[in-house]
């Protein structure tokens, strides 16, 4: 998968990403936010990469301008829904790069690429509730709020946290876009 935007493009990773990962994964400000613990060593983070690689579901945020990773976005088939054409959507991104618009950017080509290019019906994304900045990121998306689960799970550190869930059907997405075609 190799997704462009304006200012990013979304590729599978390489080994040669292993010290830009490193750099914004050992972020103290970056892991938490999604749940991980930031990245210890380089070591780590090329067992990381190599598992991203062989598992194929997480991709690489680049800068178009330099093809630096910036980020990740995660497509799962795994997700609350027991249903087979739902995608779960997960993402992290460089804390220098935080409150520019790019992940938003990211989503949204990574939602027209599910709802284009497969078979999926429904995508699904979340956010631990205090995490205010996913939170945007996902209602600037056009995701819809499905509800809250307490104690949803238990983190790295031993923290119980609860977590927002959202959904985007194909048609609400097709009428998102119909809407702003309509605008324009």
């Amino acid at each position: 998968m190799k997704l462009v935007s304006e200012r990013l493009i979304i590729r599978e990773f390489s080994y040669n990403d292993l010290d830009d990962y490193f750099e914004f994964a050992k972020n103290p400000n970056v892991g938490p936010m999604a749940g991980w613990k930031p990245v210890p060593s380089k070591d780590v983070a090329r067992q990381i990469l190599a598992k991203y690689m062989l598992y194929k579901d997480v991709f690489a945020i680049c800068l178009k301008e330099n093809n630096r990773v910036i980020g990740t976005m995660s497509i799962y088939d795994t997700g609350l829904r027991k249903y087979n054409k739902v995608k779960q959507l997960g993402f992290s991104l460089n804390y220098d790069y935080w409150n520019q618009g790019i992940m938003t950017e990211a989503v949204k080509i990574t939602i027209k690429y599910i709802f284009t290019k497969t078979d999926c019906e429904l995508i699904e994304v979340g956010h631990h509730s205090d995490n205010y900045q996913s939170k945007r990121v996902i209602e600037k998306c056009g995701f819809l709020y499905d509800g809250r689960l307490s104690k949803y799970k238990k983190l790295y550190d031993g923290r119980l946290i609860d977590a927002d869930f959202y959904s985007l059907t194909k048609e609400e997405y097709e009428r998102m876009r119909l809407n702003e075609r309509t605008k324009a």
